[in-house]
């Protein structure tokens, strides 16, 4: 059975999601959720990190792009930060890397 923690804070206009534990096909509606729940509470600023992300699978990542997609299309943005070295072969390995930019740390990606 995977796991996956998710912490929400706020910095400045950022709401930042903490990630960490597996993100698969089991725990990927978890973030999923997360991050819609994030969007309806008309926060378009999102900062998502990354650090304690062992494993993603393409579940996550379609959660991620949704996401994305959701917070630019309200005017908004959304960044990665402290991206594990795993998470980022995975976004090299299928071409999602120049879909982001990559932030070393929360604090630097919610400088918006």
């Amino acid at each position: 059975m995977s796991t996956v923690s998710i912490t929400t804070a706020r910095m400045g206009d950022a709401s930042i999601m903490t990630v960490s534990g597996r993100v698969d096909s089991e725990t990927a509606p978890q973030l999923d959720d997360a991050l819609a729940q994030l969007a309806a509470g008309g926060n378009n600023k999102i900062v998502l990190d990354l650090k304690g992300v062992d494993y993603m699978s393409s579940a996550g990542l379609r959660a991620i792009v949704k996401a994305a997609q959701a917070a630019q299309k309200a005017g908004g943005d959304f960044r990665l930060a402290a991206v594990s070295n795993a998470v980022e072969v995975v976004l090299r390995t299928v071409g999602m890397l120049q879909m982001f930019k990559l932030y070393t740390s929360s604090g630097e990606a919610a400088n918006f």
